[in-house]
């Protein structure tokens, strides 16, 4: 998986640093005047003058606001392509579960914009978004193993079955075997509900991150950093928890 991180100044600055320099204009205005200077035959006296206007032409590209506005989105591209291609896709999820997961990846998307576009050094923070983010994928697909196992298999359907054997002394063997499964298909539904519940609670506390990173953007003390960071990595050991209590769903109760 690609390193994630925030797009920093300085990578702003090389950025466009490298496209004034490789600029199609520029480049070619720097070839002509040397072609002419070697046709000419007074190469050297024209070197320091090609140069002179080359860096010209360049720092005019750098400091042109409207080309630096295309590289910055150029580069958020990019960094967006890269960050996509790293994780492993979702399997087609039921509209309720795919409705959450898109929203969680639109509240992803905002913070990392709020801390590119205040120029936050908040490296940490952006890497635990994407952990919760990627944590929360995981827990999307257990959550779809639920949902399809309780679509396929309502406990409504059990129940009623199993009122209509539980008198029946010739069926208590198949009786039984309804109870443990209508047992552990209400654990099942419980822990989805958990899941629709838990999530829908996150993505509140996700939004209250990013109000945060918008009104402190004019700091940058590492602390306000650890804090925010702090609560983020707290909201993905909470869905991390409510993934291993999908998996215990599975399990038998206790004797």
């Amino acid at each position: 998986m690609p390193e994630r991180r925030p797009y920093s100044r300085g990578e702003y600055n090389r950025a466009l640093i490298t496209n004034a320099l490789l600029s199609p204009f520029n480049v070619v205005l720097l070839a002509l005047m040397l072609i002419a200077g070697i046709v000419l035959g007074i190469l050297v006296p024209v070197l320091p003058v090609a140069a002179a206007v080359y860096l010209g032409a360049a720092a005019r590209t750098y400091f042109d606001d409207d080309v630096a506005a295309k590289v910055l989105e150029r580069e958020k591209a990019k960094r967006r392509a890269a960050l996509t291609a790293g994780r492993e896709k979702l399997p087609p999820l039921a509209p309720p579960i795919a409705a959450l997961v898109d929203e969680a990846r639109g509240r992803e998307a905002r913070i990392r914009d709020a801390i590119e576009r205040a120029e936050l050094p908040y490296d940490e923070v952006a890497s635990e978004v994407d952990g919760f983010v990627a944590a929360m994928e995981g827990t999307a697909r257990r959550a779809q193993l639920l949902y399809e196992a309780l679509d396929d298999t309502p406990p409504e359907r059990v129940a009623a079955r199993l009122k209509q054997v539980k008198r029946d002394p010739e069926r208590a063997d198949l009786a039984e075997a309804l109870e443990t499964q209508l047992a552990t298909l209400q654990r099942m539904q419980r822990q989805l509900e958990r899941f629709y519940a838990e999530l829908e609670r996150i993505l509140v506390e996700l939004d209250t991150v990013r109000s945060q990173l918008v009104s402190v953007s004019a700091s940058t003390e590492t602390m306000e950093q650890d804090r925010l960071a702090g609560e983020v990595r707290e909201l993905r050991e909470r869905m991390g928890a409510v993934a291993e209590g999908m998996a215990a769903a599975y399990e038998p109760p206790p004797a």
